[in-house]
């Protein structure tokens, strides 16, 4: 049975920095968006001496600033909780706190921390945001999955943002680009690599925002669990 970390908070807006739910059932985790992610890979990070990452997404998430990275609470941090790894912030000239752990930056600051523990590097996005500038890593198109999640050797955090399978319709509108037979499949994928032990930890983020909307996010979704065999639903 799956657990919640985060209670769910109610189909918000979720914004860079608000996070209204985090859920787990053993190695899977869905957020509403990914600023937790890097909290989920921690226990990952403990158990594996190298490992790779695999990020799916609209967007990069690699934003990195120097400021950002000052205030890394490295000596405790992998053993924060998640309300302290959440709650976690500085003073700045705009703000009187920010997040530290944000859903543009979350991929940025683990880069930097963790780039000498993790041996290769994947991305399949649709080249929006800030992508890594520190790390060579293999780039994915859509129609190579989910084949390509067959192809993976070794052991792998592998990073989902819903937002991939969205995109702008020709009325400015965003709207979904894949069928739910291609989502269900990739949910196929996951879930054997998941049992083969290839995939260590498994996020997986509803972009609600990016995804026309938590209607259009919790339907791909819907399709992305039916192939994992999850149950998993948000509350009424």
């Amino acid at each position: 049975m799956g657990e919640w970390i985060v209670d769910f908070q109610g189909r918000n807006h979720s914004t860079a920095i608000k996070l209204n739910f985090l859920w787990q059932q053993g190695n899977i985790f869905i957020m509403d968006n990914h600023r937790a992610a890097l909290w989920c890979w921690v226990e990952s990070l403990k158990d594996a001496d190298r490992l790779n990452l695999f990020h799916v997404d609209r967007h990069f998430d690699a934003l990195f600033s120097a400021q950002d990275h000052s205030h890394f609470p490295h000596d405790r941090f992998e053993h924060f909780s998640i309300s302290e790894y959440l709650e976690c912030g500085y003073d700045n000239d705009f703000f009187a706190v920010t997040p530290l752990f944000r859903w543009d930056n979350y991929l940025g600051l683990f880069i930097e921390k963790y780039r000498e523990r993790i041996e290769n590097w994947a991305f399949a996005t649709h080249g929006k945001g800030t992508a890594p500038q520190s790390i060579p890593f293999a780039a994915y198109e859509p129609w190579e999955f989910p084949a390509a999640l067959g192809e993976l050797k070794g052991s792998w955090i592998f990073n989902l943002d819903l937002d991939y399978f969205f995109g702008r319709m020709s009325d400015g509108q965003m709207g979904r680009l894949f069928t739910n037979a291609y989502i269900e499949d990739w949910g196929s994928g996951l879930r054997k690599a998941i049992d083969d032990g290839v995939i260590q930890v498994l996020t997986i983020s509803l972009s609600p925002e990016c995804a026309a909307g938590w209607g259009g996010a919790e339907g791909a979704l819907a399709a992305l669990t039916q192939g994992l065999g999850l149950e998993f639903s948000l509350p009424e």
